[in-house]
C-alpha cells in the first residue's frame, strides 16, 4: 500500500496526492515485489536495498546509493509475534523521502495523525520520523520499569510467584533486543552527526545531536534494565535456596524426633525382660520417658540453632 503526503511550511495542514510532487512523503506499507519494482522504476531506487528494509531481521545502518540515502532502523514493537522490534526504511532523494515498512508504524502513524510536519523540510522530517522512534524505545522502557519495580516490592515481601519470573524472561528477551537494535542506531547517528551523508543546518545538526544523546541514554537505560532483573533474579534464586534449606532442616528435625518413640516402642516390643513390664503404669511412665527425651533434643537443637 503506497500513501503520499505532501505539505509545505505555509500549508496548515498535510495532504494527500494521487502523483508525488517535489517535497512529497511517500509511504509504502507492506509492499510486494510488483510494487518495490515499481519504486525501482518511477524513483530510480535500487530494489535490492529496499527489499532490505522489508527484512524482519535487517540491523540498522546507512547506505549510499548514487544521489539516494537509505536509512535503515528499528522501531520498538513489543506486540510482535516474532520480534519486540520491526524494521523501518527511510530513503532520503533529492527530491522526496520515501519510508517503507512491514506494517503498520507507530512511528510514522503518529506522523501521519498529527499532520503538522512540512515534508518538503526533507532533514527535518527524517528527524522527527528518528524522534518518534526514540519515544516509542522510552515509553516501552518506562512501563518495564514500573514492571520491574513491582515485582521488586513483592520480593521485598518474599511473595514472588512463578508467573512473575516467567515475566522477567519476557521482559528480559524485550530488553536485549532493544539492546541489539539500539547499539547500532546510535552509530547511524553518529554517522548523520558528521555530515558526510546528509547535509543539514545548524539547528538540525543541535537536533541530531539530541537524537544521538537520546539513543545513548536508552542504550544506558536498558543495560540498567537488564541489570536490574538479573539482580532481582539471583535474589529470588537465593530466596528460594534459602527457604528451602529450613524446609529441609525442619523435615529433617521432625524426623528425628519421631525416631524416639520409635526406638522406644521397638524396644518394648522385643520379648525379653524389660523395666516397668510387671508395673501396671509402664505405659505412662515409657511414655512420659519418651516425651521427656523428645523435649530435650528440642531444646538441644534449639540451643545449637539447627531448629
Amino acid at each position: 500500500m503506497q500513501t503520499i503526503y505532501h505539505r509545505t511550511i505555509r500549508d496548515s495542514v498535510m495532504s494527500e496526492l494521487r502523483t508525488p510532487k517535489k517535497g512529497s512523503w511517500i509511504r509504502v506499507i507492506d509492499p510486494e515485489y510488483s510494487e518495490l519494482d515499481n519504486l525501482e522504476k518511477n524513483y530510480g531506487l535500487e530494489i535490492d536495498l529496499l527489499e532490505d528494509g522489508t527484512d524482519l531481521y535487517e540491523a540498522p545502518r546507512l547506505e549510499r546509493n548514487g544521489n539516494n540515502i537509505y536509512i535503515y532502523v528499528r522501531y520498538c514493537r513489543p506486540s510482535g509475534s516474532h520480534t519486540s522490534t520491526h524494521p523501518l526504511l527511510i530513503v532520503v532523494m533529492p527530491n522526496n523521502v520515501v519510508t517503507l515498512s512491514r506494517t503498520e508504524s507507530q512511528p510514522l502513524d503518529n506522523l501521519a495523525k498529527r499532520g503538522d510536519i512540512v515534508t518538503t523540510q526533507k532533514v527535518k522530517f527524517v528527524l522527527e520520523i528518528l524522534e518518534e522512534v526514540n519515544k516509542g524505545y522510552r515509553d516501552h522502557l518506562n512501563k518495564v520499569t514500573k514492571r520491574i519495580l513491582s515485582t521488586r516490592n513483592k520480593l521485598q515481601r518474599t511473595i514472588v510467584k512463578n508467573e512473575d519470573v516467567l515475566n522477567f524472561i519476557d521482559i528480559e528477551e524485550d530488553l536485549n533486543e532493544f539492546l541489539a537494535a539500539l547499539q547500532p542506531y546510535g552509530l547511524v547517528l553518529q554517522a548523520l552527526i558528521s555530515g558526510k551523508y546528509i547535509k543539514a543546518h545548524k539547528d538540525d545538526e543541535d537536533l541530531i545531536e539530541d537524537l544521538q544523546l537520546s539513543a545513548s541514554e536508552l542504550i544506558e537505560l536498558t543495560k540498567s534494565r537488564l541489570k536490574t532483573i538479573q539482580n532481582i533474579r539471583e535474589a529470588y534464586t537465593a530466596i528460594a535456596t534459602n527457604n528451602l534449606n529450613q524446609i529441609f532442616k525442619r523435615l529433617t528435625s521432625i524426623a528425628i524426633f519421631l525416631s524416639i518413640p520409635t526406638i522406644v516402642g521397638g524396644f518394648y516390643g522385643m520379648n525379653v525382660l524389660l523395666p516397668f513390664e510387671s508395673d501396671p503404669n509402664a505405659f505412662w511412665i515409657v511414655s512420659t520417658i519418651t516425651i521427656g527425651l523428645m523435649l530435650g533434643f528440642v531444646g538441644y537443637f534449639k540451643y545449637k540453632k539447627w531448629l
